[in-house]
């Protein structure tokens, strides 16, 4: 129904990053290189036990394949270079020792010409002959795959902003869900007609249904990638739910005056369980919770006068 797609911010990467390289390599076995002063020579990270050195990239999403592929071979290209030029200095970071690999570290590796572009980039390198360079060096292409779920979890869980993003279900997959669904879909047509009337309520459903799809989507990645952080947003639904089945909504008695308010308390409340969940992922929850719960209960609005 939705593909999962992670915002990575300009440094969230690469923090994710070196946590999975630490569990892979150990804590104390893990060197950063940092871009500030000087450049970088193409690495972020390197290893002297294994010898090995990666370098973080994850282009602003979401992107087709073939775009995807194109910037990642073009960073590994622009990258490799700046490891050649440099290769005095990489030499006196692994003290001397013989580089066996370099790893292009992304968040999604789904092309075949990343394979063949690194197949390519390890044969000139080797025939080269620099003295940097293990006999049997290898340039490669890594991704989140590459590592144990848990290291991954672990990683997800150490970030300072949770981004996620899930692509809006098809008109097909609507339809499709509408279709299995009556009974639900009627419901929320019956309370979503106290607030909208005509076109405007049939707008109103199909975007309460689109919403509860994509907030759906968003707790199903949290509950597979951030177990803690799901079960954390999940229990603020709950008391949320409970609160307002008890209590009744808060906003007054206009429709859209309820749900402006509810929408708004319930981000906050699952912002407060998830500190570093995004802004946009809290509301999106949010939306797709008050979406539910108009389709299914508790939420109503009062009748007219």
């Amino acid at each position: 129904m939705t593909s999962l797609v992670y915002q990575w911010g300009p440094d969230d990467w690469e923090e994710f990053s070196h946590s999975l390289l630490q569990s892979r390599h150990g804590v104390l076995n893990v060197h950063k290189v940092p871009a500030n002063h000087s450049g970088d020579l193409g690495i972020d990270y390197y290893c002297l036990t294994e010898l090995v050195i990666y370098q973080c990239y994850a282009p602003e999403e979401p992107l087709d394949i073939s775009v995807r592929a194109d910037r990642q071979k073009n960073k590994m290209t622009t990258d490799l270079a700046k490891l050649i030029k440099g290769a005095a200095e990489v030499s006196k970071l692994l003290l001397g020792q013989k580089l066996r690999s370099w790893v292009l570290l992304v968040p999604n590796h789904d092309s075949k010409d990343l394979n063949l572009h690194c197949a390519k980039k390890t044969s000139d390198l080797r025939k080269q002959g620099l003295s940097l360079l293990d006999d049997n060096f290898e340039v490669c292409i890594q991704d989140q795959t590459h590592f144990p779920g848990r290291a991954v979890q672990d990683a997800i869980a150490g970030l300072t902003n949770l981004s996620l993003s899930v692509a809006s279900p098809s008109k097909e997959e609507l339809k499709n869900w509408e279709a299995g669904s009556a009974d639900l879909v009627a419901n929320a047509t019956v309370k979503l007609g106290k607030r909208a009337s005509g076109q405007e309520l049939g707008g109103a459903v199909e975007h309460g249904i689109e919403a509860f799809l994509r907030g759906n989507g968003l707790l199903d990645a949290l509950r597979n990638n951030a177990p803690d952080m799901h079960e954390k947003v999940a229990a603020a639904i709950q008391v949320r739910a409970r609160t307002l089945t008890f209590a009744g909504p808060q906003g007054g008695t206009l429709p859209s005056s309820i749900l402006n308010t509810e929408i708004i308390s319930l981000t906050q409340a699952i912002k407060a369980a998830a500190p570093t969940l995004s802004d946009d992922n809290a509301q999106e929850i949010a939306l797709g919770t008050i979406s539910e719960w108009i389709m299914r209960c508790p939420l109503d609005f009062p009748d007219a006068a």
